[in-house]
């Protein structure tokens, strides 16, 4: 089984991808392509950047589904390296792009663009596991990027009205990539926040009563592949 991204000019093979349902249309806002030739990875990169707003096919084997997804139209966080050369060709490029607003919030565009809220797993110093969940995520970056007070412990009950108000929806992903929301500008978090102060889901002291219902996927441009 494999997933594939496909442009106007190359096919390459994807390692994972998350596509966010944003309201100018589905976008890839994480992918991992698996080593392969410079220049393929290179053509695909500038599909996703080049301002055109190219459409790329991604053919997921693993899940029968085939998306019609489009690239941020600017740059990605982009993280290379080198993989083993193979019988003398070009030496295979390895890449991951992610988009800036799944690991900070811009205070710039708060309230104007949308962001995204991962999970991130890591191992610490001492060899060990660790986890930072999507809500944690949004309270984090909610309380670096704005001017509320946020609490981080407040998280799960800010995503969980986020997904009751439809202002967040799941991201749609393959392979290793991590779990996430697509948040959209206009969720009124200072309401949110008054709210749920107000009926004792969250105190100041930054307790959460709350927790978070499964989301249904949101409904992409898909055909069964």
């Amino acid at each position: 089984m494999s997933i594939r991204i496909t442009n106007n000019s190359v096919s390459a093979v994807v390692r994972s991808y998350a596509i966010a349902p944003l309201a100018e249309g589905d976008t890839i806002v994480w992918l991992e392509l698996a080593p392969q030739h410079p220049k393929v990875i290179g053509a695909i990169w500038a599909s996703l950047v080049n301002g055109t707003r190219e459409f790329l096919r991604l053919r997921d084997d693993d899940s029968g589904q085939t998306y019609t997804a489009r690239g941020l139209n600017h740059r990605y966080i982009r993280k290379t390296m080198d993989a083993p050369r193979i019988a003398g060709r070009a030496r295979p490029k390895f890449m991951r792009l992610v988009a800036p607003a799944m690991v900070k919030l811009d205070a710039a565009t708060f309230g104007k663009k949308p962001f995204f809220a991962g999970a991130w797993r890591w191992d610490d110093s001492q060899g060990v596991s660790q986890q930072l969940a999507p809500a944690t995520a949004l309270a984090a970056m909610l309380e670096q990027g704005t001017h509320l007070p946020i609490r981080i412990g407040w998280g799960p009950y800010l995503l969980a009205e986020a997904l009751a108000q439809e202002y967040a929806a799941p991201l749609v992903t393959g392979g290793p990539a991590p779990e996430g929301y697509a948040i959209q500008p206009d969720a009124p978090w200072a309401d949110i926040i008054a709210e749920g102060v107000k009926r004792g889901h969250i105190s100041l002291n930054g307790d959460c009563q709350a927790s978070i219902a499964v989301a249904p996927l949101p409904i992409l441009t898909a055909i069964h592949a």
